[in-house]
């Protein structure tokens, strides 16, 4: 089996959702807003790191354009990355393959990753930033206890009327200058190797519970004791999370697996 930081949270979180994205296979076909601006500005670092220059659409993304405007500015110039959006693969055991993507290698072979946040860079932030369990495992595969985070803060102004998308990219790069600590830094995490052993333990624990309940739901799918709603139920303390509402709500209540649903596509390999 192979997991991933991403497919990991996802099953500790609410394992109806993961049933529904890792054993169904199920994407939306619509792709939620945070997360095509997160994407949109993964790329632009990464061509920049790569070519030495982006490509911004400030016509219809201003306010992302100018968020890697900000990085280019403040963050380039201090940071080097030898490498941008780096595969992995690692066994974990003779049955478990853990795999993803570094956002980036510093030069010093510390890993990299990239966030954009819509709360203050603050202490409080990188206080909340310890519990992000992606720090260990992305130690675990780098075999060093220590990491780079650059955060850079979604400006907060709205675009005036009458307002051009040129005019209000330029405001929210002006932005970042009052109060640059709180909108943009770089945070370097450091984590014990005993933590990180850890990690791995339960890393090791989670992927045979995926396996198991996998193995349950395919064997005794007609078991009424043992039907996918049993197996991968649901946890109702996430269906808010993040302040809106998961992406499988529509068909978490009554989903039909011999149905075809609109707004779901399979995910291709």
């Amino acid at each position: 089996m192979k997991i991933s930081a991403s497919k990991v949270k996802c099953y500790k979180s609410c394992k109806r959702a993961y049933y529904f994205r890792y054993v169904e296979e199920l994407v939306p076909v619509e792709t939620a807003q945070p997360l095509v601006d997160g994407s949109n500005y993964h790329a632009m670092l990464e061509q920049l790191y790569k070519e030495g220059w982006y490509q911004a659409d400030i016509e219809n993304n201003p306010k992302i354009a100018a968020m890697a405007a900000a990085y280019e500015k403040y963050i380039y110039p201090q940071f080097k990355v030898k490498a941008a959006e780096e595969w992995f693969e690692c066994n974990l055991t003779d049955d478990v393959q853990l795999v993803g993507k570094f956002d980036g290698i510093a030069e010093d072979g510390l890993v990299v990753e990239h966030k954009a946040t819509s709360a203050n860079v603050d202490d409080e932030y990188v206080y909340n930033l310890q519990w992000d369990e992606q720090i260990l495992t992305y130690m675990l595969v780098s075999g060093r206890n220590e990491m780079y985070y650059t955060v850079c803060k979604k400006p907060t102004i709205r675009q005036k009327q009458n307002e051009t998308a040129e005019e209000y990219y330029e405001r929210c790069c002006a932005w970042y200058a009052e109060d640059m600590d709180k909108k943009i830094r770089i945070i370097k995490v450091t984590r014990s190797e005993k933590e990180v052993q850890e990690h791995k333990t339960m890393l090791e624990y989670i992927a045979d519970q995926m396996i198991i309940s996998e193995i349950i739901v395919y064997q005794k799918e007609q078991d009424s004791v043992y039907n996918t709603k049993n197996v991968f139920y649901r946890n109702c303390s996430n269906c808010t999370a993040y302040g809106r509402k998961c992406e499988y709500a529509s068909i978490c209540l009554d989903y039909d697996p011999k149905l075809e649903y609109v707004e779901f596509k399979k995910k291709e390999d």
